[in-house]
């Protein structure tokens, strides 16, 4: 289950180790053990991996010297000063601009600065998931957010989804983001049809009384000539009412994600058996694929050993999904294990970062997208087999490192391929690990 790298012990052996100690101003000692010969750049990272303490802010001196990050460490590095920079606000700005994912690692003060948070929410939206707590419930900056995109309205507290200002400027340019509005609002004729104007599908949110509403339906259409064929096809759809099919597809998803979950002990006897099957060429073991639903750069950073990429954004999963893929002639390793094997168990195991299936809060992890989307393909397209052997890994690949089982490549816990950090994304949605 561990892997040990014998020729680096063999080397490191030679050289003696060192216990450090940093004092901070406020009195704090942190104690850290290096190898004689470490560099100052490699204790800073560990000061940041063992006490929270980001390496930009960390300024170690030697007898009020500052020591530069090549500087080796040796007996005298035995007691250092830490001195803590502020967070520089221009620098962080660079840092947004060039990823606005970076504001996962930005100290509290940056998370909690108008600035750096708009301009990361211009670059992706979905960045405000890690900007300060109070910040998501400023009535005057969250009005300025969904001013300026309509879909950060997802993004801020709950008191400001049932300020009604600021839900009909979001609305205005993302009719969709009705969804995240109070309950309340979403009976507002003027807050639906300001939606409706954006886009029609905007009404399968609306309070139903609304749809009821002779008056209500004609303006909704004089708004949106799209709105008709709307409402037709909610009544050619088996007349069904749009609350009873939500009802229905909720408990779709809720029963996938019941029974999809893969717990850790099990998808490492998976892999264990796996490994043993390839080496004795034992074919009738329980095959079991491994699919990163993550980025193809986050892939490429870390991936458990043997994974395939599988990104939720691939073309070949909208194909699958569309139902273009030709099947009988794909070159996609996946597939062909699936086509060969329809009554076979072949396991496909999907996993992600770390993975929430919370669905209350409106988020879920890549993992849990991929592996509905692979379930309902197989529904479809009976060639390839039973659905219920597509599984997700609880507590994705965070989880797999935490307990020492093998990946390539990174092996510290990550989130949208940064360092993570106590309570990460969950944290900051209010989300538990599945874990």
């Amino acid at each position: 289950m561990f892997e040990f790298d014998f020729e680096h012990l063999e080397d490191s052996g030679a050289r003696e180790g060192l216990s450090i100690t940093v004092n901070g101003l406020d009195g704090t000692e942190y104690q850290v053990w290096k190898l004689q010969g470490s560099t100052v750049k490699e204790l800073k990272v560990s000061l940041e991996e063992l006490h929270g303490i980001p390496v930009f802010e960390q300024r170690l001196c030697l007898d009020s010297r500052e020591l530069r990050d090549e500087v080796s460490l040796d007996l005298e590095h035995s007691e250092l000063q830490l001195l803590r920079s502020a967070a520089n606000e221009e620098e962080w700005l660079e840092k947004i601009r060039q990823n606005p994912f970076a504001l996962c690692e930005a100290p509290v003060s940056i998370k909690a600065s108008r600035d750096v948070v708009r301009e990361a929410a211009a670059k992706e939206v979905s960045a405000l998931a890690y900007a300060d707590e109070a910040l998501r419930g400023d009535e005057e900056f969250g009005h300025d957010l969904v001013s300026r995109d309509g879909f950060a309205l997802r993004y801020l507290s709950a008191n400001l989804q049932a300020k009604r200002e600021i839900v009909l400027a979001a609305v205005q340019s993302a009719g969709s983001v009705l969804r995240h509005a109070g309950e309340s609002l979403k009976a507002d004729s003027e807050i639906v049809l300001a939606a409706v104007r954006q886009d029609a599908k905007a009404l399968m949110h609306a309070d139903l009384e609304l749809l009821h509403d002779t008056d209500f339906t004609m303006q909704a259409m004089a708004t949106n000539r799209l709105v008709a064929d709307y409402l037709m096809s909610l009544t050619l759809d088996g007349r069904r009412s749009e609350e009873q099919r939500a009802a229905e597809e909720a408990w779709e998803t809720e029963t996938d994600l019941q029974d999809s979950g893969l717990p850790l002990d099990r998808a490492h006897s998976y892999f264990q058996r796996g490994k043993l099957a390839s080496l004795l060429v034992i074919w009738f073991l329980c095959d079991a694929v491994f699919l990163d639903s993550r980025s193809v750069d986050e892939f490429d950073r870390g991936h458990i050993v043997g994974a395939l990429s599988f990104s939720e954004r691939s073309p070949l999963l909208r194909r699958l999904i569309q139902q273009r893929e030709d099947l009988e002639h794909t070159a996609n390793p996946v597939l062909k294990q699936l086509l060969r094997f329809p009554h076979k168990l072949v396991i496909i195991i999907v996993y992600s970062d770390s993975g929430s299936d919370d669905l209350s809060l409106g988020y879920i992890s890549r993992c849990v997208r991929v592996t509905q989307e692979l379930r309902r393909i197989c529904r479809q397209q009976p060639s390839l087999g039973n659905e219920k052997r597509i599984l997700r890994l609880i507590g994705g690949l965070n989880h797999w490192k935490r307990a020492g089982c093998p990946v390539n490549g990174d092996e510290r816990p990550l989130i949208n391929n940064h360092v993570l950090y106590e309570g990460g994304i969950h944290g900051y949605l209010n989300i538990e690990n599945d874990i």
